[in-house]
């Protein structure tokens, strides 16, 4: 809705530590409870945000980070190591997770059906409907699937399944499939056979992409 020009408050939420990976150099400083307040004097306002701070790093870079325990604020160099998921982009060996956040008021009445949906990597999709309800042509006349947990701030976060859900939007007949860029667009690419796969980090890259995409002209027969 802010991105349609509404007026929407929104409280942020924290990024609290959930575990540290065993040997991690983080683990030296940062603890399951704390709150991270920012990575080199950036704030962290949400867990998109966070691997974007940790993603202008390579292995082996130290960064500034802030964090808070028992109300209490402290800050120290953490040295980055390669991400399990891949050697080549850094991470610190940590697991986060989001704590609070929430809007106030919506400015107008929206109501989703969730039935038969689980878990939130439905969110993007969502966001791209209501779009279209509200008047913008989003699909441009494109059969047009999409995957991906919405944070408050706008970013696309990576979801489980990915495999299953190329899949099924391959057979379904979509001619698009907007999917978390990284780990799940590479697996989307690998069972696409055909799919047009567009990696996404965020809502306004994924209207964008929308916006983009070469005019559709009608099936002959």
């Amino acid at each position: 809705l802010k991105r349609l020009g509404y007026h929407v408050r929104i409280r942020p939420p924290s990024v609290v530590i959930r575990g540290v990976l065993r040997k991690a150099p983080a683990g030296r400083v940062l603890r399951p409870g704390d709150r991270l307040l920012a990575v080199d004097r950036r704030p962290v306002h949400s867990l998109c945000g966070l691997h974007k701070l940790i993603a202008s790093h390579r292995p082996g870079d130290r960064l500034r980070t802030t964090y808070s325990r028992s109300a209490r604020v402290s800050a120290a160099t953490i040295r980055t190591i390669a991400s399990p998921d891949n050697k080549r982009e850094a991470a610190i060996g940590i697991l986060v997770d989001e704590v609070g956040g929430s809007t106030g008021k919506l400015p107008i009445d929206v109501r989703i059906d969730t039935r038969g949906v689980g878990g939130p990597s439905a969110g993007l999709a969502f966001a791209l409907d209501l779009t279209e309800e509200l008047g913008h042509d989003v699909d441009r006349g494109y059969k047009v699937a999409a995957t991906g947990e919405l944070e408050l701030d706008g970013c696309v976060l990576p979801i489980g399944a990915v495999k299953q859900k190329t899949i099924g939007a391959r057979e379904a007949g979509v001619d698009v499939f907007l999917v978390p860029a990284g780990s799940n667009a590479r697996t989307a690419r690998r069972y696409a056979h055909g799919l047009r796969i567009i990696p996404v980090q965020s809502f306004p890259q994924a209207l964008h992409a929308l916006a983009t995409l070469p005019e559709k002209h009608p099936a002959t027969a």
